[in-house]
């Protein structure tokens, strides 16, 4: 049975990860300090060959990632466009002194282990056109400090590989979505728009029939989305064929522009109710228009193709956040 350390293992696409190598018979340890969303009760964690440790991944001693296969780094300070712009030095310290720790503690006690980290398709932030693999290191450099962090993680990872012979995988999920997140709820109950990703927050806003909806500058910032369970399927898959010190993209096939994800999200939630029209608010200008992958090489080296279309995407996200938080309106 094989031993995976998920550093993040509780989050949002963590918990789909983890959920699926239990499903297929790895052994999972937890590290997850709750500071997203607080506690998160998964039904995994009765799971006999699952354990969860609460704690940062930067009070980790290095002992404690001794015996794995596989160290996966999910663990990040992570969120919606104005999320980015909100604390992006803190984006920029704290996710470099975790995937630091993870890499140095990693290489201390378990050389032979295979590194997982996940970046991001926000490392394409300046591409106008689909991104390959080799994009990710041809092209100007990411404007955001989010992105620009998750550049530098890949350059970490692949700089431990060639000096201290570091195995490793990087995956750059593709606008991760599907049931588990929830937009962003202040303690007064408010909704903070943009603080989580746009599906939660487009969902709740149709849901409370908000009016006029709200939407960051013209609508027409295009987007692919993946849902989490195709992330989680395309991972595990890469494990049992053994593949590693390699790069994918995991992209959907489900590619929107703002503007028309809006309106498709309003009339599966209100069937029986005009759409309110769009209030244009201003976004920061560094705003990505254009952030589409391919994903042919996850496909000629694995076999793997995403599942989930729109309309399941929104149909589980929905049902997942209507659970969670209850309106009256």
């Amino acid at each position: 049975m094989k031993k995976v350390l998920m550093l993040g293992g509780a989050g949002f696409i963590g918990s789909y990860i983890t959920r699926e190598l239990l499903e297929n018979g790895y052994k999972v340890t937890v590290v997850d300090n709750f500071s997203k969303y607080g506690f998160l009760d998964h039904s995994f964690y009765s799971h006999p060959n699952f354990n969860l440790m609460i704690k940062d991944v930067r009070a980790m001693y290095p002992v404690e990632f001794k015996g794995y296969d596989y160290v996966f780094c999910l663990a990040a300070l992570i969120g919606g466009i104005k999320y980015f712009h909100k604390i992006p030095y803190r984006i920029s310290r704290d996710n470099n002194e975790i995937i630091a720790h993870a890499i140095d503690s990693t290489l201390a006690v378990n050389p032979d282990a295979i590194f997982v980290y996940f970046s991001s398709s926000m490392v394409y932030e300046r591409m106008t056109r689909p991104a390959t693999e080799e994009d990710a290191t041809n092209q100007i450099v990411p404007f955001t400090n989010y992105g620009m962090q998750k550049l530098f993680g890949e350059y970490m990872v692949r700089g431990a590989n060639k000096e201290f012979g570091l195995k490793y995988l990087i995956i750059r999920p593709f606008n991760a979505v599907g049931s588990g997140e929830l937009p962003e709820v202040k303690k007064d109950g408010d909704v903070e728009f943009g603080m989580a990703h746009v599906i939660p927050d487009f969902i709740y806003k149709a849901m409370v029939k908000q009016s006029p909806f709200e939407i960051f500058g013209d609508g027409k910032q295009v987007r692919t989305f993946t849902h989490a369970k195709d992330i989680s399927e395309a991972v595990v898959e890469m494990m049992k064929k053994g593949i590693v010190n390699d790069d994918f993209n995991l992209c959907g096939n489900n590619t929107y522009e703002m503007g028309e994800l809006a309106l498709k999200i309003w009339n599966k939630i209100n069937p029986n109710l005009s759409f309110p029209g769009f209030k244009n608010m201003p976004v920061p200008p560094s705003d990505v228009r254009f952030r589409i992958g391919i994903s042919e090489k996850a496909k000629k080296v694995f076999d793997w193709t995403p599942k989930y279309d729109m309309e399941y995407i929104i149909e589980d996200t929905y049902n997942f956040i209507s659970q969670k938080i209850k309106i009256n309106v």
